[in-house]
């Protein structure tokens, strides 16, 4: 009797220790992908790609790159660090993004999806003639600086409610007759989009969409349809935007007269889970969306952004 009552305890605590190895096990492979997460953002942002080297190298040639030296502390915090002052900020210390964003958009009234350092290269020619050797911290700041030099610009941390109407305009012509499933296109910002007297998203920030089935028409037969998805756009800080063809969206549409019942070039434009659907009205007719057609998209869900208070 006291033999199976000291296996089946032993076996309880097995179970335990088994089970609390297995939770921190869990636990580490999380924080690890959380980890790297963080630093393809991070990469992506300034550079548009990213390293395929170790971690520790990663964290340490990002560090340099920003401020000059690696940093204390361990390798989650340094890269969280990192995080917050490239992409996160705060309406105290806004981001390196938030600052290039603002200048670039005070100085050209618009914001272009490139890279953060090809953004700060094309902003000191215009400003200084040349481009710097320093960190690019200091670039930053140096840019910011300067374009807003009466003093720092009031910012403030909202939340972007979601089915807020975002306009758009088309880049690039799109037709079933020619696209391909996989091929993407450019569009951008239409018009400013503020909360109140708060600027969230800039006029003219060019986002990517992707062409996600193409049929052509046949004959007097099929008519032609596009499905299309939007990827995600930026606001003023940097932050993701998710763009749908939601309800409001489409109310919006129709009361301009350019979406469903009227159509765009005689097509009827119809949400998907992911994007837009277009179809050709009339059999045998391929759908065609022109450049610079204007419609609008809502964002998908509330999100939390620092905005520039005019």
């Amino acid at each position: 009797m006291i033999f199976k009552r000291l296996t089946s305890f032993l076996l309880v605590i097995i179970f335990i220790c088994t089970s609390v190895f297995t939770q921190f096990a869990w636990a580490a492979e999380a924080s690890q992908a959380t980890l790297l997460q963080d630093l393809s953002q991070i990469e992506m942002a300034i550079y548009g790609t990213t390293s395929e080297k170790p971690l520790v190298e990663r964290v340490e040639y990002l560090e340099k790159e920003l401020v000059g030296r690696t940093l204390p502390g361990t390798i989650t915090n340094r890269a969280k660090q990192l995080k917050e002052f490239i992409i996160s900020g705060t309406p105290e210390d806004p981001s390196v993004i938030f600052k290039i964003n603002a200048s670039q958009w005070m100085l050209e009234e618009k914001i272009t999806s490139e890279p953060l350092i090809t953004k700060i290269e094309n902003l000191e020619n215009v400003l200084f003639g040349t481009t710097s050797d320093d960190v690019l911290a200091m670039r930053a700041e140096s840019i910011f600086s300067v374009c807003f030099k009466e003093g720092k610009p009031q910012v403030e941390e909202v939340v972007i409610p979601a089915e807020t109407l975002v306009p758009i305009r088309f880049l690039s012509t799109l037709s079933s007759k020619t696209n391909k499933a996989g091929e993407t296109f450019n569009f951008q910002i239409a018009e400013n989009v503020f909360l109140d007297n708060k600027l969230i998203i800039p006029a003219n920030y060019e986002g990517v969409g992707e062409i996600t089935k193409a049929e052509k028409a046949t004959i007097l037969s099929r008519p032609g349809k596009l499905e299309i998805e939007f990827k995600s756009v930026s606001a003023l800080d940097g932050t993701s935007l998710s763009l749908i063809l939601g309800e409001e969206a489409q109310k919006e549409n129709e009361r301009i007269a350019i979406a469903v019942g009227v159509g765009i070039l005689g097509l009827i434009i119809l949400s998907s889970p992911i994007g837009l659907i277009a179809g050709a009205l009339v059999p045998g007719k391929n759908v065609k969306i022109e450049e610079g057609t204007e419609m609008f998209l809502q964002v998908k869900d509330d999100t939390a952004v620092i905005a520039l208070v005019q």
